[in-house]
């Protein structure tokens, strides 16, 4: 089992961008960044869409979370935004206080989602679809899970 299976990326990714992502491409896109540039192993998948890479696993986690009453998508302006509720905060503040406690790996997973958001964070995403790796991944075939 890799650490992102215990350790929730889509929903640290989201509390480390100060619980507020707009739209779902950039939502993508950033998941993309950590995966690729920061995780060492990762359970986040990723296929080839026409404006590059796309979780196919986040609109199910985003389902969750919604249910749960820790995000939610306003869909009222494009691009959609998906913030976290409060909920969803003081929820992310005893999960990531119990886990720095319980599991060593999670500061390092935390760091990544960190470095990421900080690099990737303030950038749109037409910006991040324009950047080499995510180009380098729209070489391949439609639907296409990438490696």
């Amino acid at each position: 089992m890799t650490d992102d299976e215990t350790h929730h990326p889509r929903l640290v990714l989201l509390n480390e961008a100060d619980g507020h992502i707009e739209g779902r491409a950039k939502y993508h896109k950033l998941l993309f960044n950590y995966a690729d540039e920061e995780a060492d192993e990762t359970a986040l998948t990723f296929v080839r869409e026409e404006r590059g890479p796309y979780d196919p696993g986040l609109s199910q986690a985003m389902q969750r979370y919604m249910d749960l009453g820790l995000v939610e998508i306003k869909e009222d302006e494009e691009p959609h935004k998906v913030e976290q509720t409060e909920e969803g905060q003081r929820y992310m503040s005893g999960y990531e206080r119990a886990k720095m406690r319980l599991d060593e790996s999670f500061r390092q997973t935390k760091e990544r989602i960190q470095n990421t958001v900080q690099k990737h964070g303030d950038k749109s995403a037409s910006e991040m679809v324009g950047e080499e790796n995510v180009q380098d991944a729209k070489e391949n075939p439609m639907r296409k899970e990438l490696e």
